[in-house]
């Protein structure tokens, strides 16, 4: 393979671009200088690329799911990738979001866009449960690029909330939160950004857990901005997210991401008692422009319940918690442009390893059809494009800077309490909009849901999501958010709440 060096045609137009005048001299020596580029690019195709290590087992290329065994749309690819015989998952059907890579199925990241992309390297986490012993039983379906909080964006088709077909399964992890709310399997992996493991999980009613950025490695994933990118567990119950997250939290050597990584014995959270727990109910996570008053009424019912079996309730003020979300936006506004659009999904300047054929995939295929891309993703580039040229990232840059004052916010807070409560979505799962329903109709279902889950993908705090009632149908989710590294507490805290609700009687897994 050979690369095509640039010529002085080339050079001029691409000095056009940046406003350069470039003399006749300059060009001639660009030109010659770029024989040199190129001999090392040549090189470069020659060497072969390291991979990770992956689990050596036979794996069939599965199938496309039918439409009978697939009626919320959950399922994009089906397989049945055995791992080990033993070990803490031996036997367990888990499900895959379809942004992470598996060697020899097809990885869609819920879009057009990648085409028949077919990755030849596990994402850490898939060689993880192998070698613990699950089967790797498909891909789930997740939004458009995960541009999308909803489930009204995925390709082909959206997806549907199993508890109530016609409202939204919630994004972007949607077809992991169906596939477990149907009875398919009882754990999935999924994504998180801004609520993509927790508003499916809230609305579906299962549990979905955004661990502390960097315990579980992101490599081998389609990223979004990586400094907000989490991938966590789901599941039917507290302790299937227990089970799921001790095989694939900590550090790989290969995700920047992960700094100083702290693993706990997560399932000794299920026998921690809950007298003397102490929650700190968030004041502006109740009652926001768009809560439902419902969701706040069951949310904190059954913080009540909580109360009366031991645990330590008190309201705190966490004002940063309402400005939060607009240091989110530039973050993942601008970040998304730059490293996911712009840089082709890896972007530049990072160590750890780099997934050559996503990027080439993904680069080569959305800037032939920039036109299939998600409407979200058009507004998101062209909004992200001007803000640069006016403004240079500045707004980015001071969003990062603000990102440890926003976070040591909620870490006064909870120097004083195990753990913070909210609502995960102030409000229910709304009706699917038509697949007619026009671009502002499509981003705003897209996005209208991250108030309070947003802040702790900035954050990187852990935040599960754990059902605790019904209203008309429909789940509500309760959010437990702990220190870093302290998944032991939101665990703990979830757990106790699971087995209330379902003695009461408010929740039926």
């Amino acid at each position: 393979m050979s690369i095509e060096a640039p010529s002085a045609k080339d050079f001029e137009a691409l000095s056009q671009r940046f406003g350069l005048r470039l003399s006749e001299a300059e060009r001639a020596a660009f030109v010659s200088f770029a024989e040199g580029v190129k001999l090392s690019y040549d090189r470069l195709d020659e060497v072969p690329d390291p991979q990770p290590a992956r689990f050596a087992g036979e794996r069939s290329p599965g199938h496309a799911p039918r439409d009978a065994d697939n009626p919320y749309n959950a399922w994009a690819w089906i397989s049945e990738i055995k791992g080990s015989a033993n070990g803490p998952l031996a036997g367990e059907r888990i499900g895959v979001k379809d942004n992470i890579a598996v060697a020899g199925l097809p990885m869609r990241n819920g879009s057009r866009t990648l085409g028949n992309f077919v990755p030849t390297i596990d994402a850490t986490v898939i060689t993880r449960i192998l070698e613990a012993g699950g089967i790797i039983a498909g891909k789930t379906t997740c939004e458009d690029l995960c541009f999308s909080g909803g489930s009204h964006t995925s390709w082909p088709a959206p997806v549907k909330n199993p508890r109530k077909p016609s409202h939204a399964a919630g994004g972007s992890s949607s077809g992991s939160a169906a596939a477990i709310a149907a009875g398919d399997i009882r754990m999935c992996l999924g994504g998180d950004q801004g609520g993509s493991v927790r508003t499916p999980a809230s609305w579906c009613g299962i549990v979905g857990l955004k661990p502390t950025h960097g315990l579980v490695p992101y490599t081998g994933i389609f990223p979004v901005e990586p400094t907000l990118d989490h991938c966590g567990p789901m599941g039917r119950t507290v302790e299937d997210v227990a089970r799921l997250l001790a095989v694939i939290a900590g550090p790989d050597g290969l995700d920047p991401r992960q700094h100083n990584a702290v693993v706990q014995d997560y399932l000794s959270a299920l026998d921690s008692p809950l007298q003397g727990l102490k929650v700190g109910v968030v004041r502006e996570g109740f009652g926001r422009p768009e809560s439902d008053p419902a969701t706040d009424e069951t949310v904190r019912g059954a913080l009540q319940a909580l109360q009366r079996q031991g645990a330590q309730l008190e309201e705190v003020s966490i004002p940063w918690h309402l400005e939060g979300f607009h240091v989110y936006t530039a973050i993942v506004l601008e970040g998304i442009s730059e490293m996911m659009l712009k840089g082709n999904a890896m972007g530049y300047g990072w160590q750890g390893y780099y997934s050559a054929e996503m990027l080439e995939a993904f680069g080569r295929n959305w800037r032939a059809r920039p036109d299939e891309l998600p409407v979200a993703a058009k507004f998101v580039l062209l909004t992200s494009e001007y803000i640069r040229d006016k403004y240079y990232g500045r707004h980015y840059a001071k969003a990062q800077n603000l990102r440890r004052k926003f976070r040591a916010a909620y870490d006064e807070a909870l120097s004083r309490f195990d753990v913070l409560a909210m609502p995960t979505i102030p409000f229910r799962a709304p009706p699917l909009p038509e697949a007619d329903c026009g671009p502002e109709a499509t981003i705003l279902h897209s996005f209208n849901m991250e108030g309070n889950t947003g802040p702790f993908d900035v954050t990187g705090h852990p935040a599960i999501s754990v059902p605790c009632g019904m209203v008309d149908e429909l789940p509500v989710g309760l959010m437990f958010i702990g220190k870093a590294f302290d998944e032991v507490s939101v665990l703990r805290a979830a757990h106790h709440l699971e087995r209330i609700a379902q003695a009461e009687g408010q929740w039926t897994p």
